[in-house]
């Protein structure tokens, strides 16, 4: 009788499960960012289909359903919005429902990639960081060329002229997001250590064009909010392998070597309106003096409602009535997700919110603990913590969450970063008979 690991590699089920849930994340991106009901309802139907796919392949098999404690605070939060909705506690029901929807997308995305991880170990994060390393390449040369080549249309074809649209996306600040989320662990897959017949600094230099692009990309979008929070994302990196950089003199080589070519790199870029932009965070600047006032109209909201909020996803509907200055624009968000939360979901929702990113901190610092120095894939999992926590920076100052794709995109990082709970055993053992035998995994 063999005896074989749930997390064992080889499941072909599990690996197209895998697959297919990957490539709904990357064609919500690819669709506009999500932001069109066209894309993101089918998007969000078979990230269901393929959820009770999963689910009936563990039941199926025997094996228990997939948990990790950060599904608490998820189901939580998801729970309070299905009671905004249900006993009629939000001022707009219908809203309300169009909001969880997308967050039920975002809970089966992260059950999908928990599925991957525990039924293909860390041979599913090899393949995740490779396909978001490719992705990142092919998206940043897209939106290089549209920028200088398609005056206002997406793909040459869809006019968003009425916009701010770089590479798929309608907002330049959106793709922004994106790219905070997909560089960190692009410059990871770079700059990895692999034997390969080539010297290493051509390896490295073949590899770097992709998050060289993209870092490009970031500039020429104009976002402010995606320069500075790059910048944030290196700061973290060196606060987390700054230990590690000292004692080790070409790692350190390495990591500014790097830096030193994706800067250089992006001054093939148009710096200069850029610098215009940031010359206007001045406290005359209207956008920064509007966005202020939002948010102290979204503080009064939650006085007015503290404990459940009006109504998750109902803050275009329910700001009118607190504005407390007219420059003529409409505001559909708050340009800060967390107050926005908070005006929505009241104490309650802020609670499940402070919960699951306390839970998810933990789980990437017991992953970076509990992983060899030297592994790689501890170095992709400290990636992708420092690209969810540079796209939680940028959401201070802007609605991330609130683009479909990036929020799925989040989930799928995070995950990367805080998965799996477990280590998987190393040995197996059955009740000793003279059939039964001991499977020893491969190593990985």
């Amino acid at each position: 009788m063999q005896i074989m690991p749930n997390n064992q590699p080889g499941s072909k089920f599990a690996a197209w499960i895998f697959g297919c849930a990957l490539a709904l994340g990357l064609i919500c991106i690819a669709g506009f960012g999500g932001v069109y009901v066209y894309i993101w309802v089918p998007v969000w139907l078979g990230l269901y289909g393929l959820t009770s796919a999963a689910m009936l392949y563990q039941s199926g098999s025997g094996r228990r359903l997939c948990w990790h404690p950060l599904f608490g605070p998820i189901l939580a939060f998801g729970g309070l919005v299905f009671l905004q909705w249900r006993l009629r506690l939000s001022l707009y029901p219908g809203t309300t429902l169009t909001g969880l929807l997308q967050l039920s997308g975002c809970a089966c995305m992260f059950y999908l990639m928990l599925f991957a991880v525990e039924s293909e170990g860390t041979r599913a994060l090899r393949v995740w960081a490779w396909v978001l390393w490719l992705f990142t390449g092919l998206i940043s040369t897209e939106a290089v060329f549209q920028f200088f080549s398609s005056h206002g249309f997406i793909y040459w074809f869809h006019d968003a002229s009425y916009a701010t649209p770089i590479g798929p996306y309608v907002y330049h600040n959106h793709f922004a997001g994106c790219m905070d989320l997909l560089l960190p662990v692009s410059v990871a897959v770079a700059f990895r250590q692999e034997r390969s017949e080539d010297p290493v600094w051509i390896t490295w230099l073949r590899r770097a064009l992709v998050p060289a692009l993209g870092f490009a990309a970031v500039v020429i979008s104009r976002s402010r909010g995606g320069i500075i929070t790059l910048f944030v994302e290196v700061a973290l990196a060196l606060m987390i392998f700054g230990g590690e950089l000292r004692g080790k003199p070409a790692m350190a080589r390495t990591f500014w070597i790097s830096f030193a070519s994706l800067a250089g790199f992006s001054v093939l870029a148009n710096w200069h309106p850029v610098i215009g932009r940031f010359g206007k965070f001045a406290s005359h600047d209207p956008s920064l003096l509007d966005r202020l006032r939002v948010w102290h109209a979204c503080w009064n909201i939650f006085l007015a409602h503290p404990l459940w909020g009006t109504g998750f996803n109902t803050f275009a509907s329910v700001y009118p009535a607190y504005q407390n200055f007219d420059n003529g624009l409409i505001f559909l968000f708050a340009h800060n997700d967390y107050v926005q939360a908070l005006a929505e979901t009241g104490t309650l929702g802020m609670l499940c919110v402070v919960a699951f990113l306390t839970l998810w901190f933990l789980a990437g610092r017991r992953q970076w603990r509990r992983q060899d120095r030297n592994s790689g894939i501890r170095i992709l999992q400290a990636a992708a913590w420092i690209g969810a926590s540079g796209f939680l920076f940028h959401s201070f100052g802007d609605f991330q969450f609130h683009a479909p794709a990036n929020a799925l995109l989040f989930f799928m990082v995070a995950a990367m970063a805080g998965l799996p709970r477990n280590s998987p055993p190393k040995i197996i053992k059955a009740r000793a008979t003279s059939t039964n035998k001991v499977m020893i995994p491969p190593r990985e």
